[in-house]
């Protein structure tokens, strides 16, 4: 549970500190890892990518959670993620995917976390460190294979593995890279992406210093391309029940991990021409029931250019009218109330979820906003209580 937040008695709405909040299904996210589990197979371990506050799914709930289920380590983006991982009681090897300024190199020994190295420079400098207190540095290495990210080049690749592994203060553990076209249907760059890293492989095999670990797939390459499970594979999104796009759409045997609800704030009834919201933007055009929801750009519900379009309740859609402020939205209920049903104060709106026999998916808020699903849920603002339901 959140916070000591917990949900309330069965059909009562959740006990929260505000009238808007997340809840997290980690009934869906252990039966996520046990399908991720059986696609690898026996023998690879399995990363949960949590970064992002696990893509906005509460990263204090996810990852101890994922762990339980059978995840064997956490990847997250920075220090500053992985920090509060470790103060929780986390103890799995976390690996730090971004750039990691070697002045760190003490407070990864501290919290025995593993940076990501591709230049020689910051693993002399994470190295010196490591002499000075005593205690190697587990490390992995990133290779560009043509994302043209974060990595280094495939040229020199052999000499900075070669330098790691004979370094007494450090502790090549892993290599890896990353497919910059893997959720496509076409998968021709991936298969040249893997063909480059696993021939670097076998040449850093012959040379005696091949990592033990190497990892590629990220969640629509453990679909799509088996090859590419190697050691270990990195889940983010397919963790959450989330599709890695729409050409890479997440399993059947998947469940997304994350709803999002509110209770209706107030019920205001206008009259023709009446405005809400800021700039009166808009105006009834006519008799208009409009319900206050206590959600905003604040928790990362967007003002502009697009917005969420229409949410729920009573099982069906309701417009979104009016500015967006930081803390408020606004849905025409009209309709919904003229065909016989009552909208009240405490109300619930679902705004990603499922009500009665109608759902709004975190893809479906995605298309209206025309960006993805990784994006809608990243940003959920850490003001919004994530509660854990077993559901």
């Amino acid at each position: 549970m959140v916070a000591g937040y917990s949900p309330s008695d069965p059909g009562g709405p959740p006990q929260s500190p505000r009238p808007t909040w997340l809840e997290i299904n980690l009934s869906a996210l252990a039966g996520n890892v046990a399908y991720l589990r059986q696609r690898i197979g026996p023998g690879r371990l399995l990363y949960a990518v949590v970064k992002a506050n696990a893509y906005g799914h509460g990263a204090d709930l996810i990852a101890p959670a994922a762990l339980e289920a059978g995840v064997d380590r956490l990847a997250v983006a920075a220090v500053n993620e992985a920090i509060p991982l470790r103060e929780a009681g986390v103890r799995a090897p976390i690996l730090l995917l971004g750039y990691t300024p070697p002045e760190l190199a003490e407070t990864l020994l501290e919290y025995n976390l593993t940076p990501t190295i591709y230049e020689v420079s910051a693993a002399l400098a994470y190295a010196e460190a490591a002499a000075r207190l005593g205690r190697p540095l587990t490390v992995h290495v990133k290779v560009d294979t043509g994302m043209h990210r974060l990595g280094i080049d495939l040229a020199e690749a052999p000499d900075l593995c070669s330098l790691l592994s004979r370094n007494a203060s450090l502790h090549l553990e892993g290599i890896y890279t990353h497919f910059s076209t893997a959720d496509e249907a076409d998968k021709t760059y991936s298969h040249d992406q893997l063909h480059r890293f696993t021939t670097l492989l076998d040449r850093l095999a012959q040379a005696g210093c091949r990592p033990p670990i190497a990892h590629a797939a990220n969640s629509a390459a453990t679909l799509d391309l088996p090859q590419a499970h190697l050691d270990a594979v990195r889940c983010g999104i397919l963790l959450y029940g989330l599709s890695p796009s729409a050409e890479v759409p997440a399993p059947t045997e998947t469940r997304p991990v994350l709803s999002w609800k509110a209770r209706i704030a107030q019920v205001r009834n206008l009259t023709d021409g009446e405005p809400v919201s800021y700039g009166n933007a808009w105006r009834a055009p006519g008799p208009r029931t409009v319900a206050v929801v206590p959600v905003g750009y604040a928790d990362g519900f967007p003002r502009s250019p697009r917005t969420w379009q229409r949410l729920l309740i009573r099982g069906r859609e309701a417009p979104v009218v009016g500015r967006i402020c930081m803390d408020h939205a606004f849905l025409d209920v009209t309709e919904i109330v003229a065909s016989g049903a009552s909208v009240s104060r405490d109300d619930e709106v679902v705004l990603i979820g499922n009500q009665q026999d109608a759902g709004i998916s975190a893809e479906e808020a995605a298309e209206r906003l025309e960006t993805n699903n990784y994006e809608v849920t990243s940003q959920l603002m850490a003001r919004l209580p994530r509660i854990a339901t077993e559901a």
